[in-house]
């Protein structure tokens, strides 16, 4: 592309790289679809919130992600890469969501350090963490938590800010503006590391979940034991939390003792946490004339503050002391709404602690389960002698923040019980800052039910002060009330908290019973176990119970009937076999019933784990050398969610259920040369896992090099492989799909053959672009010419120079005091003593005019050189040598010829339908070979920055990186013919009102010359079919969606828009006279609802944008008038709408030559790409050179291709502008008005 003669810092950033396809892992959590119930009535399509369809999202590595969703379903997406990024992107596309993977999270990803979610960009985009809704990246960090010696205390990383700190999960909640997104990322993330640093232990995107005593605690039955006479009182109750007010009404002459184990910190309660919890044990209510009274008002506090700060933190050994100072000081419950966010099974120091302490001291320790959801029970509460909290509402349903069981790796069986937790009013600290006021506050969680738990175990061992706090346990489990829903024990224990019943029950059953976990191969090792279900009477009389199991299962009783004698007990064999039950896991629960009464008495909790189907996937890893090599590996289960990732050294075995996996590896492999670096594509599309083991070998030595060469001599600009995987009889959603664009650092890249799928259809496709080297580098004789690559952050221009070569050693500022570098280009050898910014500031200030850095590695060398004057390439190790003897003989010139702004580019895709063939992998294809295009850029307000990108549509979604541009300019463009693309192009990227167009489809054919122009004048409102949604009918709904500045040119539908919201715009739309939509601040209309039948509509748009960012078409008014029916289908079906292109031949700035006479064409065509409605019967046309206040008439006569021709005399002055005034009907009954104020211009 022509340009200017600018040089300004140059941006590797576009080009620098997107990949696909590694399966990044994901072991914690699949993906929530919701999907329509069977028999339900057609939902109304979803239209996009702006008309653009367009959405930017930062994701927390500071890579700018662009998605474009079109009306056919078409996803574009391009990223836009921070300076310093290193690697590429990963992309997946998993049941229909867009993962966004920078390869430097990919070893994060793979030891589950950073949440999934983080990239998952259709999830972002719907929770409104775009980048026009959301200023900031939302994180929620866990920090390290050693073994030994202290923990690190949550602090913001550079780049963030610490917004709140997280006392039960050990972490913190950070807010990164994202402008300083990759300033964090660069904090917390050491290059190559699987693991974080800034002590942060992982990252999660921040998900939110909210926190009545007054109805809380009689759903529970608090208030039966008072009538009982039963409050707590006498029993000592510990909190170990943020403290308390000491001073809050409702726990005046309640506190009976107190100490801190946070360093300098006393017992107040900055954080509130703690007196929330505490007077939901035994607030007296005062501050609310006893509304809000705790279950146990007369139980006996101590409260040990263990969690610090205004947030609220604390270390391991700080929780800890706080637990051995409750058990030692006598307290017989102790309340821990707190802890980890690491899933264990107990074996973890918090839970041993809490065993130890229960065993020696008889303490009942009441831990919350925690909020984290499925399977995420964590320290303390993991702890066997715990009493696990989950939480319910108050309508008796599980909260979906609850954590729930089975414990990590053993299957153990928790939470225990579960309580109110949702929603619950409770003494507010006066001591804190926020968190509303007055006396009381709300808060969701379960730590607000444990307390509920701990205030009803203070009411029994007021009731049996010689239990022990196992007994206590058992009993309070066996009275939990049944709750409807079908939930599990894994969900809530063995139900809901019931007070009553636990006061009222004579009989204490056993609480729970586990069977094992059961692993594959079962037969022959199974065995059916057998455990002892005891039931204890305390009472004066025996008592017949009635046994039952609520659902079978596996399980059987040795009984039915058990009669339980008077301060005794009995036995009854439970029975659970792993060989009558299919795998997976199986609980259930054995209810006692008083046979005298019928009435309940006590629920026991059983579960059997039994491992399903799992075989061995072998995989190895084989480099091009043949020997064992190691990388990252994805795995995919058709039909899965989600695939896993798994670090491959040499070989590794995989326990996996039955299925068809695909298995794909991006290695690492030596490249054609010494000192070139490659990179081997390696995919198995099918392997079936069944009855057996099955291997997998990934086998570099086998790949083939994919030599992609141009006609001429040309450099890499992106290179992307790419594939999918479908598997016969599932949902595409369910595809394995990848697409990796190669960073500049990978010389070569190699791809192994594969095998025919069976059971599937498996696609590869190759994409390079090729243009015209960005800085040439040769001998002036010739004889040598070496390959470059722009560092980033390097200046770029258009200069060519002849300089002189010297060499400046390793680069450091002492290397240049007997160097005449001033003019001349230097060469020096890059070295790890001299930092890429430190050795560019050095040239720069040693009056370099060029910097030329040879690697000292293998590979091509990228580096961020800061923000440099000067142009600074590398080049690779060997071929350097010669380059390194010439400049120290200073004997040469060198030509130095930079190129900012390719003048042609080359596009060229190969598809490998079906599989990857066992031989050479070559393109090279001649000119005659491919289609060209004779693209013209516009910019009526001079050179402005720009950027764009075509995408290939072999697979969906299209993946692409923009590269910079200049306009105006020309450039000639060469693609590959028959291969279906779509282009995108922006205007003013670095400045104010970004101005993009968006093509159609095109499909060019061999051999072909093809003129596209964009941005052309006239500018004129307009819409692509490519857009993501069109003027459609959805039954009796309408949706207007026109694009307000898309270029009128006829060599190309184009649609064009500005950032919504931002310029005047103003939509009416009419049926018949009545005014049916009144949009005063966009152009767009979604889904109004229209009445039946085919009737006639117009539509106003009338919209505005500045002349001095634009110059040109500065306003426009359109009216239509069209027909639409109602739409018989569950779809959304375009209607016509008629519109003008017009042909007038201007220069690169929109500009006519003044006092000239001009040809122009006007040719009415069909909004939606179909026939023009009817037959058109008038086309007129004035123009104006007075911003309309006065037109004048073009005569025009009909032509044979649908166009109307004239001709007019421009004014004779330059400087000036033409508007014009347009309009066409039809003998159907639709028409344009279009009036365009500043059309053109005038030299």
């Amino acid at each position: 592309m022509s340009s200017s003669s600018q040089s300004s810092a140059f941006r590797r950033r576009r080009w620098q790289l997107l990949s696909a396809a590694t399966a990044v892992p994901l072991l914690a959590s699949g993906l929530a679809v919701l999907q329509a119930p069977a028999q339900a009535a057609p939902s109304k399509p979803t239209a996009t919130a702006k008309p653009s369809a367009t959405h930017k999202v930062t994701l927390v590595t500071g890579d700018v992600v662009t998605v474009t969703t079109t009306a056919d379903g078409k996803q574009i997406a391009d990223v836009d890469r921070p300076d310093s990024a290193v690697g590429g992107v990963k992309i997946q596309q998993i049941k229909g969501d867009l993962f966004v993977v920078p390869d430097e999270a990919v070893p994060l990803l793979g030891t589950d350090r950073l949440d999934r979610r983080l990239f998952n960009v259709t999830d972002l985009i719907e929770m409104g963490y775009d980048d026009a809704k959301s200023a900031a990246v939302p994180l929620i960090a866990t920090y390290t938590q050693p073994r030994s010696g202290a923990a690190v205390e949550p602090t913001a990383p550079q780049g963030s800010r610490l917004t709140r700190k997280l006392k039960d999960i050990h972490g913190a909640v950070l807010s990164t503006e994202k402008k300083q997104a990759r300033t964090f990322w660069s904090s917390v993330a050491p290059q190559g590391s699987a693991t974080l640093g800034a002590g942060v232990a992982k990252l999660w995107l921040d998900g939110r979940v909210k926190a009545n005593l007054k109805e809380s605690v009689p759903l529970i039955g608090a208030t039966e034991a008072w009538a009982a006479g039963y409050t707590g009182k006498g029993v000592k109750v510990a909190v170990l939390d943020t403290g308390i007010d000491v001073n809050h009404p409702d726990f005046a002459g309640l506190i009976d003792g107190t100490a801190s184990f946070v360093p300098d910190e006393a017992v107040t309660d900055v954080n509130g946490h703690g007196t929330h919890v505490a007077g939901t044990i035994v607030g007296s209510g005062a501050a609310s004339g006893g509304d809000n009274k705790g279950v146990a008002p007369g139980a006996d506090l101590f409260v040990g503050k263990v969690l610090g700060g205004a947030e609220g933190y604390g270390q391991d050994s700080w929780v800890m002391a706080g637990m051995q100072w409750a058990a030692e000081s006598g307290a017989d419950v102790v309340n821990m709404s707190l802890g980890d966010s690491y899933p264990t099974d107990g074996s973890d120091p918090m839970s041993q602690t809490v065993d130890a302490l229960s065993a020696r001291y008889g303490t009942l320790f009441v831990i919350a389960a925690g909020n984290a959801g499925p399977e995420s029970i964590s320290a303390p509460g993991a702890a066997a002698s715990a009493l696990t909290v989950a939480a319910t509402d108050k309508q008796d349903r599980l909260a979906g923040f609850s954590s729930t069981g089975p414990l990590a790796h053993s299957g153990g069986m928790k939470p225990d019980i579960a309580a109110p937790g949702v929603d619950i009013t409770a003494p507010r600290s006066s001591q804190m800052t926020g968190g509303g006021e007055g006396s009381y506050r709300t808060l969701s969680g379960t730590s607000m039910a444990t307390p509920h738990v701990a205030g009803a175990a203070a009411i029994l061992a007021q009731q049996h002060p010689d239990w022990t706090g196992a007994q206590l346990k058992e009993h309070l489990m066996s009275t939990a009330k049944g709750l409807d829903g079908g939930y599990s024990p894994y969900e809530v224990g063995t139900g809901r908290l019931d007070v009553a019943a636990a006061v009222h029950t004579t009989i204490r059953g056993t609480g729970s019973l586990l069977f094992g976990n059961h692993t594959w191969p079962h037969e022959p090792s199974d065995a059916a176990v057998t455990k002892n279900l005891t039931f204890t009477n305390p009472g004066p009389a025996a008592v017949t119970l009635n046994l039952a199991l609520t659902g079978g299962g596996p399980f059987t009783l040795g009984a039915t009937t058990v009669s339980v004698p008077a301060g005794g007990t009995a036995a009854v064999p439970v029975t659970g076999d792993p060989r009558t039950a299919p795998a997976g896991r199986h609980a259930d629960y054995v209810t006692a019933t008083d046979a005298a009464t019928g009435q309940p008495v006590t629920r026991t909790s059983v579960a059997l784990l039994k491992e399903e189907e799992r075989y061995d996937l072998n995989i190895k890893l084989v480099g091009r050398d043949g020997k064992p090599a190691a990388g990252w590996v994805g795995i995919n289960l058709a039909g899965d969610v989600s695939p896993w990732s798994v670090y491959v050294d040499g070989s590794t075995t995989m326990r996996m259920a039955p299925g068809t996996y695909t298995v794909a590896g991006y290695l690492d492999v030596a490249g054609e040369k010494a000192d070139r670096s490659g990179l081997a594509v390696l995919v198995d599309p099918e392997t079936v896992l069944k009855d057996g083991s099955a291997d997998v070998v990934l086998d570099a030595s086998r790949a083939h090099l994919l030599q992609t060469e141009a006609p001429e001599r040309t450099e890499d600009r992106q290179r992307k492989v790419d594939f999918n995987v479908h598997y016969k009889g599932l949902d595409p959603y369910t595809d394995y799909r990848g697409a990796y664009v190669l960073p500049p650092t990978y010389d070569d890249v190699y791809v192994a053959p594969t095998e025919p799928m069976e059971q599937g259809e498996f696609m590869l496709t190759t994409r390079w672009r090729k243009g015209e080297p960005q800085l040439g580098l040769s001998t002036s004789d010739g004889r040598l010419q070496l390959d470059t690559l722009v560092q980033a952050g390097s200046s770029l221009g258009t200069a060519t120079d002849r300089l002189d070569a010297v060499y400046a050693g390793n680069g450091a500022a002492a290397a240049y005091k007997k160097v005449k570098a001033k003019g001349r280009a230097v060469v020096i050898e890059r070295s790890d003593e001299v930092p890429p910014q430190e050795r560019t500031e050095a040239a720069v200030a040693a009056g370099a005019k060029a910097l030329i850095v040879v690697n000292d590695g293998v590979g091509a060398l990228m580096e961020y050189v800061g923000e440099s004057a000067i142009p600074v390439a590398t080049v690779h190790r060997d071929a350097g040598k010669a380059l390194v003897a010439m400049a120290r003989a200073a004997t040469h010139k060198l030509t130095v010829k930079q190129t900012r702004y390719t003048p042609f580019v080359y596009d060229l895709t190969r598809d490998y339908p079906g599989q990857v063939p066992d031989r050479a992998l070559v393109y090279k294809p001649a000119k005659g070979d491919l289609a060209r295009i004779d693209a013209r850029y516009y910019s009526a307000a001079g050179g402005r920055s720009a950027e764009g990108y075509r995408s290939d549509f072999t697979l969906s979604p299209s993946f692409n990186l923009p590269e910079r541009e200049w306009h105006p300019g020309t450039r000639t463009e060469w693609v590959t013919p028959g291969q279906v693309w779509r282009e995108f192009h922006t205007q003013g990227v670095d400045g104010v009102l970004p101005w993009s167009m968006v093509s159609g489809d095109n499909t060019y054919a061999k051999g072909s010359a093809t003129r596209l122009d964009w941005f052309a004048p006239a500018t004129r409102p307009g819409q692509s079919e490519s857009f993501g949604v069109y003027n459609s009918r959805w039954q009796n709904h309408m949706t207007w969606n026109v694009q307000a500045w898309a270029s009128a040119s006829d060599t190309m539908r184009l649609g064009g828009y500005l950032p919504w919201g931002e310029t005047p715009s103003h939509l009416q739309v009419f049926q018949g006279d009545r005014l049916i939509h009144d949009n005063p601040v966009g152009g767009d209309m979604q889904w109004q609802e229209v009445p039946v039948g085919n009737l006639p509509y117009r539509a106003v748009l009338d919209v505005e944008r500045p002349g001095d960012v634009f110059r040109l078409s500065t306003r426009t008014h359109t009216a239509w008038t069209f027909m639409s029916d109602t739409v018989d289908s569950d779809s959304f079906e375009p209607f016509s709408v008629l519109n003008l292109d017009y042909k007038l031949e201007s220069d690169l700035h929109g500009d006519l030559k003044a006092g000239a006479r001009q040809q122009i064409a006007l040719k009415p065509v069909s909004m939606d790409l179909g026939t023009v409605p009817g037959t058109v019967t008038t086309v007129a046309l004035d123009v104006s050179y007075d911003d309309g206040a006065t037109w004048q008439k073009v005569t025009l006569a009909k032509g044979t291709d649908g166009s109307w021709t004239g001709s007019f005399t421009t004014a004779a002055k330059p400087g000036g502008f033409v508007s014009v005034r347009a309009s066409a009907e039809t003998d159907s009954g639709f028409s344009v008005k279009n009036e365009i104020i500043r059309a053109y211009g005038l030299r």
